[in-house]
């Protein structure tokens, strides 16, 4: 995991269901405490598939964007 603050975002959604509270436990063990404009690379290396914090909701919890880091 890579937690970076990068001006270099592109937007990529998935478009597909599943189990969503599986998934924001996930994010909250890998991200305890997310800052906006944070960005969290799943692999390693930073590259790939990552998360952008855009906000939170009014009960406090995460809004998420999927996406990616492009490095020019």
């Amino acid at each position: 995991m890579i937690n970076q603050t990068d001006k270099n975002w592109h937007a990529e959604p998935l478009n597909r269901t599943g189990n969503l509270s599986a998934w924001k436990q996930k994010m909250h063990d890998i991200c305890p405490k997310p800052q906006v404009g944070q960005v969290v690379s799943l692999n390693n290396n930073g590259s790939g598939i990552a998360y952008k914090v855009l906000g939170f909701n009014r009960y406090g919890e995460v809004i998420w964007q999927r996406g990616a880091v492009v490095k020019h």
